[in-house]
């Protein structure tokens, strides 16, 4: 009997010291990654961010995009997320006030600014906003006021000139502001309401015409650190990293405004 029970002690020994040296790498590992939820018009620009990071930091991070409306309600609904880089601050403020969000992290990373763009040179010698009010003009695209900020600032424009419900039955709803932008330059839209780093990092083709800031709110865009990534330090030095001098000059050459 003392011999049996020698040797089950013997083998529970052994599995604490093989999970103490499987599972704790593991869990160290799982420190080093972010995860971060990044709302669409922001992919391109947090995928050279991204690259610096991780070299710098010996880190990896994953991203998953979408509209800010479709992540905040992968959030509440319990997605592992460390961080929330949202286009808007209205999500990131209420995420604040639940056990989703960790005051006092939340800060604004860039303000989007917002064009309308065409590829169809029959549009070019129009001035803004005559363009959008020519007969010639059948699909009109912006994202989702209901879930898309950039499609609720050209929602804002359009109601700002009066000329939203004459307009109504022209407008294509997109899920996010990437779809509107590639929809408009593969053809498939007569002009859309995008954003300028959409613009400045894929356009090859098409004019865009600025947009007056007094005809829509400013898209200011909010970063909250998420109670997921509350313990994980890398998740606080990215945003840290994010407000850092040499991101906002990248920010601002690719077409947002920074303060």
């Amino acid at each position: 009997m003392y011999i049996l029970i020698k040797k089950i002690k013997t083998v529970i020994t052994a599995s604490y010291i093989l999970i103490f040296f499987v599972f704790f790498p593991y869990k160290k590992l799982l420190a080093n990654e972010i995860h971060i939820g990044v709302a669409s018009n922001f992919l391109m620009p947090i995928n050279f961010i991204k690259k610096t990071f991780e070299k710098e930091n010996n880190t990896k991070i994953f991203l998953s995009s979408g509209s800010s409306g479709s992540l905040y309600s992968q959030i509440i609904n319990g997605a592992p997320l460390d961080i929330f880089l949202s286009a808007n601050q209205e999500l990131p403020k209420k995420l604040e006030n639940t056990s989703k969000g960790v005051k006092g992290t939340r800060f604004t990373y860039a303000t989007g600014k917002l064009l309308l763009f065409s590829t169809n040179k029959d549009f070019f010698n129009f001035t803004f906003p005559n363009i959008i009010l020519s007969k010639k003009i059948k699909y009109i695209g912006l994202g989702n006021p209901k879930y898309v900020p950039y499609g609720l600032a050209a929602k804002e424009v359009l109601k700002s000139l009066k000329i939203f419900n004459i307009l109504e039955k022209k407008i294509v709803l997109s899920k996010n502001v990437n779809q509107v932008f590639l929809m408009n330059y593969y053809g498939n839209l007569d002009i859309g309401f995008i954003s300028k780093s959409d613009f400045v990092i894929k356009s090859k083709k098409g004019k865009v015409w600025d947009i007056p800031q007094n005809l829509y709110s400013p898209i200011k865009q909010d970063a909250i650190l998420l109670k997921n990534g509350e313990k994980k330090s890398k998740a606080r030095i990215f945003l840290n990293f994010l407000s850092s001098d040499r991101v906002k000059d990248k920010l601002i050459s690719l077409g947002y405004i920074v303060n």
